[in-house]
């Protein structure tokens, strides 16, 4: 999961620092990484990797040579504590132009804004200095939280798909998309 990444910098908002997972951040990570209630609509239970962080840093095929990953991954640290509370992520990019995006969070901070402030982020990240046109993100549709995290940051609800399979679970889910387009009009606006 964790190798190289084309364009990853560390990115702050006025309470974050978004910036790559280091393994002196597996502590951190282990305090809630792993915790059940993190993948209720995951879509998956936690992996040995999430369950024992550290793991996520060692290559199990170092003898693999690697293309650099297109993907980014960033530990969400809060300023106050230095603490590495939450992971979002923009995978599954293809040909430079798209990617799928997710995060989790630590549950004691649920509810905070704190997706929201690291999403908007990494959305302007994204629209300013990458040439990726659409961010895509599926939501279980009983994850309000998420669901709410999505609007607030201008993601548009494409369609919902109903008895389908989200990574490992069957569930209704929801699509949400954001073109480039959209963020350069909403912008404008501002």
């Amino acid at each position: 999961m964790i190798l190289e990444y084309k364009y990853l910098r560390a990115l702050e908002t006025g309470r974050l620092i978004l910036r790559k997972p280091l393994i002196s951040d597996a502590d951190d990570l282990r305090e809630w990484l792993g915790l059940e209630e993190v993948y209720t609509y995951w879509g998956r239970p936690a992996n040995k990797g999430e369950i024992n962080p550290e793991l996520m840093f060692i290559d199990p095929r170092p003898h693999v040579k690697r293309q650099p990953s297109h993907d980014f991954v960033w530990g969400i640290e809060l300023k106050k504590s230095g603490k590495v509370i939450g992971l979002l992520e923009v995978f599954d990019v293809q040909n430079d132009r798209y990617g799928k995006v997710a995060y989790r969070i630590a549950p004691q901070l649920w509810s905070r804004g704190i997706c929201t402030e690291a999403m908007e982020r990494v959305v302007d990240f994204i629209y300013t200095e990458t040439a990726l046109d659409r961010l895509e993100a599926t939501v279980d549709v009983r994850n309000i939280g998420s669901n709410r995290v999505m609007e607030k940051c201008g993601f548009i609800l494409e369609g919902t798909v109903r008895h389908g399979k989200m990574v490992n679970r069957f569930c209704d889910y929801h699509i949400y998309g954001l073109l480039k387009d959209d963020f350069i009009r909403a912008n404008a606006k501002n």
